[in-house]
């Protein structure tokens, strides 16, 4: 299975060599994008975050977001179809479907709709005059859209397990609901009378929903069997009243719950609540009101925007095979990992486990850029979308499916977590492939970062250190002066950061080493690499608040006053607030 990985770790030694006077014209390129990017007022050596974050992170959003858009829709073009794997191709199928059409005579036809009974904005009359409340939302649930409470099913000893959880969600504040209805009832070419009457009903029912939302309930749960929980009554609402068989089957499948099967329902006053104001409300109401505030974000996104959301697992693992040279890529992979095993192997910071769970994940990285992810490919196999097919059916089918998938393991929670980078690549590249020098620039301190966190199966930072390394932390944080009441820097995160920069630029050395291609730019070698380094953390922080952006500049700074290489790189001298100090902190592994 792992034969093309080993392959490229033979070929890693090597593979600076091959590319000795071939230095790309697109490097040349992005170096002077990047010359335009820099906030010359400001001194790299003073201020490296805003030299390189100020301008590069303001950039219009509305703007870049047209670029993302533009780029990505280079990439599937430029892609051989014959190379992609099942999953990619079903990806490829729903974009093509969202950007051919997605207006109303394309929703009348899809089956949700029709079972629904239609969007009385759009119809003189519904077409399923004997639908109830709980019949239309079933038809919702099952698709994996959960309104008003949400319901999981499981087995615990041999019975069916309900749990009925009712919802507590506000997406949008009301002012920005109502101008979404308004634009909504635009786009879709509601006559003028009926949406304004359509709008009144919605923004009526949605108020008193948003009440129910907003009442504190405790956080209790009632248990029942599914026998009493059909027979129960709650106020004015009746369950009996309801074909509660009808809704479990349409959950399971075709198959019913059992009288013995347990229903666990928390906060049964909130439910009660909600079904108090379902039964008082008119189907036309309910109709207009579940339709708009169903299609309400999927108007407002781009065919982009809506893959990465419905589908992100196989967008990153795409974005990641397509938007680079996948054999440079995962030559610098093993580059990457042989700096690891070199200079961690053995110390104090890892153990054989984090080293052992860190192995796996570059295992899998290398094998899934070269040949791609088999177990998501078999994941996805059920799926069957047509590029041509129906937008809002093959939608339906994208929600169901992905609503009754396992939760993903860590391996792949790990892995669509790094791959999230080359979306922000996408964002800055404007070529078709990431090749060797750039993958280093852009791409490998922060993989490096994650190689060394694949050592644990935690978020929590610094867990994927030894038990052994807490008196050696200890000194770290006294060297670095981590924590003080005026940092903002986690101790953990400033280790694992100088510790993927040591890796990632040994790699990077190595190419420096063998490069003879004379450098026509500005910026030299050695800075193109720290300000590439930190230019995609800039565009991925840009939305942050303050308070983030000041802790990410501590961050980075920090690092910095370690690296005599930056100092090097950018001439910083003794009295620059990054001048890397001649006693700083070691990382030198410690047997």
């Amino acid at each position: 299975m792992y034969f093309n990985v080993f392959v490229v770790l033979i070929l890693a030694g090597t593979v600076f060599a091959a590319s000795v006077n071939n230095v790309d014209n697109n490097v040349l390129s992005f170096g002077h994008q990047l010359e335009q990017l820099l906030d010359n007022s400001k001194s790299p050596c003073q201020d490296f975050y805003g030299y390189v974050c100020t301008r590069s992170s303001n950039v219009n959003q509305t703007l870049r977001r047209q670029q993302e858009q533009q780029r990505f829709q280079q990439l599937l073009k430029a892609t051989n179809p014959s190379q992609l794997l099942d999953m990619e191709l079903q990806l490829m199928n729903f974009y093509k479907s969202c950007e051919n059409n997605r207006g109303a005579d394309v929703l009348r036809t899809s089956q949700l709709y029709r079972n629904s009974g239609g969007w009385p904005a759009l119809e003189a009359i519904s077409s399923n005059l004997t639908l109830n409340w709980l019949g239309l939302i079933g038809y919702f649930h099952e698709m994996g859209a959960p309104y008003f409470f949400e319901t999981k099913i499981s087995m615990q000893s041999n019975k069916r397990l309900v749990t009925l959880q009712p919802d507590v969600t506000r997406r949008h504040t009301m002012r920005k609901f109502e101008q979404r209805v308004g634009e909504l009832l635009q786009g879709f070419g509601v006559e003028q009378s009926r949406a304004h009457v359509a709008s009144l009903e919605v923004l009526s029912f949605e108020r008193s929903r948003r009440d129910i939302v907003k009442t504190e309930r405790i956080e209790d749960q009632v248990q029942f069997t599914y026998a009493n929980f059909k027979r129960s009554s709650f106020g004015n609402a009746s369950l009996n009243r309801l074909d509660w068989d009808n809704y479990f089957r349409k959950l399971l499948g075709g198959k019913t719950l059992q009288a013995s099967d347990t229903i666990v329902v928390k906060q049964l006053p909130r439910l009660v609540d909600y079904m108090q104001l379902l039964q008082n409300t008119s189907m036309h109401r309910l109709l207009n009101w579940i339709w708009i505030d169903y299609l309400m974000d999927i108007a407002a996104a781009d065919c982009q925007q809506l893959v990465e959301t419905y589908a992100g697992d196989v967008y990153a693992h795409l974005l990641q095979r397509v938007s680079a040279d996948r054999v440079q890529m995962t030559q610098m992979y093993a580059a990457i990992g042989k700096a690891y095993k070199a200079q961690l192997s053995g110390s104090v910071w890892i153990d054989e486990i984090s080293e052992q769970a860190s192995q796996r994940f570059l295992g899998q990285v290398m094998h899934l850029t070269l040949n791609g992810d088999d177990r998501l490919n078999a994941a996805y196999r059920e799926l069957q979308l047509g590029s041509r097919r129906n937008f809002y059916r093959n939608m339906e089918k994208l929600r169901r499916f992905q609503h009754k998938r396992q939760t993903l393991n860590l391996a792949s929670q790990q892995m669509r977590h790094y791959a999230q980078i080359f979306d922000t690549i996408n964002g800055l590249w404007p070529q078709l492939n990431v090749s060797t020098p750039l993958n280093y620039m852009l791409v490998g301190e922060r993989f490096a970062r994650s190689l060394i966190s694949a050592g644990s199966s935690s978020r929590t930072p610094g867990a994927w250190r030894s038990m052994d390394s807490e008196r050696q932390f200890a000194a770290f944080q006294n060297c670095s002066h981590v924590p003080t009441t005026e940092s903002m820097i986690n101790g953990n995160d400033l280790l694992l950061g100088m510790l993927g920069q040591r890796q990632a630029w040994s790699g990077y050395k190595q190419w420096l080493g063998n490069q003879q291609a004379v450098n026509t730019l500005q910026l030299s070698w050695q800075r193109l690499y720290f300000i590439g380094s930190l230019l995609v953390d800039c565009r991925e922080s840009g939305q942050s608040g303050a308070v983030q952006q000041e802790r990410k500049r501590q961050l980075q700074h920090g690092i910095l006053r370690n690296s005599p290489e930056f100092t090097e790189a950018f001439g910083c001298r003794i009295g620059d607030a990054l001048y890397a100090q001649q006693q700083r902190c070691k990382l030198i592994p410690i047997v």
